[in-house]
Protein backbone atom coordinates (compact mmCIF):
# COMPACT_ATOMS: atom_id res chain seq x y z
CA UNK A 1 0.00 0.00 0.00
CA UNK A 2 3.01 2.27 0.29
CA UNK A 3 3.84 2.36 -3.40
CA UNK A 4 1.98 3.57 -6.44
CA UNK A 5 2.87 3.51 -10.10
CA UNK A 6 1.81 6.25 -12.45
CA UNK A 7 2.80 7.52 -15.84
CA UNK A 8 4.75 10.74 -15.90
CA UNK A 9 5.09 12.96 -18.94
CA UNK A 10 4.48 12.03 -22.54
CA UNK A 11 7.40 9.65 -22.69
CA UNK A 12 5.48 6.96 -20.83
CA UNK A 13 8.19 6.48 -18.21
CA UNK A 14 6.88 4.66 -15.18
CA UNK A 15 8.00 6.27 -11.94
CA UNK A 16 7.61 4.79 -8.47
CA UNK A 17 5.99 7.26 -6.04
CA UNK A 18 5.77 6.39 -2.34
CA UNK A 19 2.82 7.48 -0.30
CA UNK A 20 3.84 9.84 2.50
CA UNK A 21 3.64 8.68 6.09
CA UNK A 22 1.48 11.70 6.91
CA UNK A 23 -1.24 10.51 4.53
CA UNK A 24 -1.17 7.06 6.10
CA UNK A 25 -1.27 8.46 9.65
CA UNK A 26 -4.08 10.92 8.90
CA UNK A 27 -6.08 8.22 7.11
CA UNK A 28 -5.85 5.95 10.13
CA UNK A 29 -6.76 8.82 12.48
CA UNK A 30 -9.77 9.76 10.32
CA UNK A 31 -11.03 6.17 10.32
CA UNK A 32 -10.53 5.73 14.09
CA UNK A 33 -12.06 9.16 14.82
CA UNK A 34 -15.08 8.32 12.66
CA UNK A 35 -15.67 4.89 14.16
CA UNK A 36 -15.25 6.26 17.69
CA UNK A 37 -17.80 9.02 17.03
CA UNK A 38 -20.34 6.72 15.42
CA UNK A 39 -23.56 6.76 17.46
CA UNK A 40 -23.74 3.16 18.64
CA UNK A 41 -26.67 3.79 20.93
CA UNK A 42 -30.25 3.31 19.88
CA UNK A 43 -32.30 6.34 18.93
CA UNK A 44 -34.16 6.50 22.27
CA UNK A 45 -30.90 6.94 24.19
CA UNK A 46 -29.71 9.49 21.63
CA UNK A 47 -33.07 11.28 21.90
CA UNK A 48 -32.84 11.71 25.68
CA UNK A 49 -29.41 13.30 25.25
CA UNK A 50 -30.75 16.04 22.93
CA UNK A 51 -34.24 16.49 24.40
CA UNK A 52 -36.07 19.09 24.48
CA UNK A 53 -35.21 19.62 20.82
CA UNK A 54 -38.01 18.47 18.50
CA UNK A 55 -37.96 14.72 17.84
CA UNK A 56 -37.69 15.21 14.05
CA UNK A 57 -34.67 17.48 14.50
CA UNK A 58 -33.01 14.92 16.76
CA UNK A 59 -33.76 12.14 14.28
CA UNK A 60 -32.28 14.22 11.45
CA UNK A 61 -29.17 14.88 13.56
CA UNK A 62 -28.89 11.16 14.40
CA UNK A 63 -29.15 10.09 10.74
CA UNK A 64 -26.80 12.86 9.61
CA UNK A 65 -24.23 11.85 12.23
CA UNK A 66 -24.26 8.23 11.08
CA UNK A 67 -24.06 9.23 7.40
CA UNK A 68 -21.20 11.65 8.07
CA UNK A 69 -19.22 8.97 9.90
CA UNK A 70 -19.72 6.50 7.05
CA UNK A 71 -18.52 9.12 4.54
CA UNK A 72 -15.49 9.81 6.73
CA UNK A 73 -14.55 6.11 6.91
CA UNK A 74 -14.89 5.76 3.14
CA UNK A 75 -12.88 8.96 2.62
CA UNK A 76 -10.17 7.76 5.00
CA UNK A 77 -9.77 4.65 2.89
CA UNK A 78 -10.00 6.68 -0.33
CA UNK A 79 -7.15 8.89 0.84
CA UNK A 80 -4.95 5.81 1.17
CA UNK A 81 -5.56 5.23 -2.56
CA UNK A 82 -4.80 8.94 -3.10
CA UNK A 83 -8.05 9.80 -4.79
CA UNK A 84 -8.35 13.58 -4.88
CA UNK A 85 -12.13 13.54 -4.47
CA UNK A 86 -11.71 12.05 -0.98
CA UNK A 87 -9.10 14.67 -0.08
CA UNK A 88 -11.62 17.34 -1.08
CA UNK A 89 -14.40 15.63 0.89
CA UNK A 90 -12.18 15.60 3.99
CA UNK A 91 -11.45 19.31 3.50
CA UNK A 92 -15.16 20.08 3.13
CA UNK A 93 -16.07 18.11 6.25
CA UNK A 94 -13.24 19.82 8.15
CA UNK A 95 -14.56 23.29 7.27
CA UNK A 96 -18.09 22.13 8.13
CA UNK A 97 -16.86 20.88 11.52
CA UNK A 98 -15.25 24.21 12.38
CA UNK A 99 -18.40 26.13 11.46
CA UNK A 100 -20.88 23.81 13.20
CA UNK A 101 -18.92 22.63 16.23
CA UNK A 102 -21.36 24.22 18.71
CA UNK A 103 -24.20 22.27 17.09
CA UNK A 104 -22.15 19.12 17.51
CA UNK A 105 -21.30 19.70 21.19
CA UNK A 106 -24.15 21.53 22.95
CA UNK A 107 -23.43 22.18 26.62
CA UNK A 108 -26.83 20.80 27.68
CA UNK A 109 -25.85 17.34 26.40
CA UNK A 110 -22.76 17.28 28.59
CA UNK A 111 -24.85 18.42 31.53
CA UNK A 112 -27.33 15.58 30.97
CA UNK A 113 -24.54 13.02 30.74
CA UNK A 114 -22.99 14.28 33.97
CA UNK A 115 -26.36 14.14 35.75
CA UNK A 116 -26.90 10.61 34.44
CA UNK A 117 -23.45 9.60 35.75
CA UNK A 118 -24.28 11.07 39.16
CA UNK A 119 -27.58 9.15 39.19
CA UNK A 120 -25.74 5.95 38.24
CA UNK A 121 -23.21 6.44 41.03
CA UNK A 122 -20.31 6.87 38.62
CA UNK A 123 -19.69 10.41 39.87
CA UNK A 124 -20.09 11.55 43.49
CA UNK A 125 -23.08 13.69 44.45
CA UNK A 126 -20.79 16.57 45.51
CA UNK A 127 -20.14 17.21 41.79
CA UNK A 128 -23.73 18.49 41.42
CA UNK A 129 -23.00 22.13 42.43
CA UNK A 130 -20.20 22.25 39.84
CA UNK A 131 -22.19 20.63 37.04
CA UNK A 132 -22.70 23.81 34.99
CA UNK A 133 -18.99 24.60 35.01
CA UNK A 134 -18.01 20.97 34.28
CA UNK A 135 -20.43 20.72 31.36
CA UNK A 136 -19.05 23.95 29.84
CA UNK A 137 -15.47 22.78 30.28
CA UNK A 138 -16.33 19.40 28.71
CA UNK A 139 -17.96 21.12 25.73
CA UNK A 140 -14.97 23.44 25.30
CA UNK A 141 -12.49 20.55 25.43
CA UNK A 142 -14.44 18.42 22.92
CA UNK A 143 -14.96 21.41 20.62
CA UNK A 144 -11.27 22.33 20.83
CA UNK A 145 -10.21 18.79 19.92
CA UNK A 146 -12.59 18.74 16.93
CA UNK A 147 -11.53 22.18 15.70
CA UNK A 148 -7.84 21.39 16.22
CA UNK A 149 -8.07 18.11 14.32
CA UNK A 150 -10.08 19.73 11.50
CA UNK A 151 -7.55 22.55 11.15
CA UNK A 152 -4.66 20.05 11.10
CA UNK A 153 -6.41 18.20 8.27
CA UNK A 154 -6.95 21.44 6.33
CA UNK A 155 -3.33 22.48 6.82
CA UNK A 156 -1.88 19.10 5.86
CA UNK A 157 -4.09 18.27 2.89
CA UNK A 158 -3.70 21.72 1.29
CA UNK A 159 0.11 21.62 1.32
CA UNK A 160 1.48 21.58 -2.27
CA UNK A 161 3.64 18.46 -1.75
CA UNK A 162 0.67 16.56 -0.35
CA UNK A 163 -1.76 17.79 -3.03
CA UNK A 164 0.75 16.67 -5.66
CA UNK A 165 0.45 13.08 -4.44
CA UNK A 166 -3.25 13.14 -5.31
CA UNK A 167 -2.73 14.35 -8.90
CA UNK A 168 -3.14 11.75 -11.61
Amino acid sequence: MTEKYNLTGETGIVKRVKISKGIIIFSILIIIYSLHGLPTVNFNTYYTKFYPSPEKAILARYIFSIALRIVLVISGVGILFRRDIFRKIILGISFFTVVTVYWKHPVICFKRVLIWKINQGVLPIDVLPKIDMLSRVSAIICSSVDIGFALCLVYYFTRPKVKQQFMR
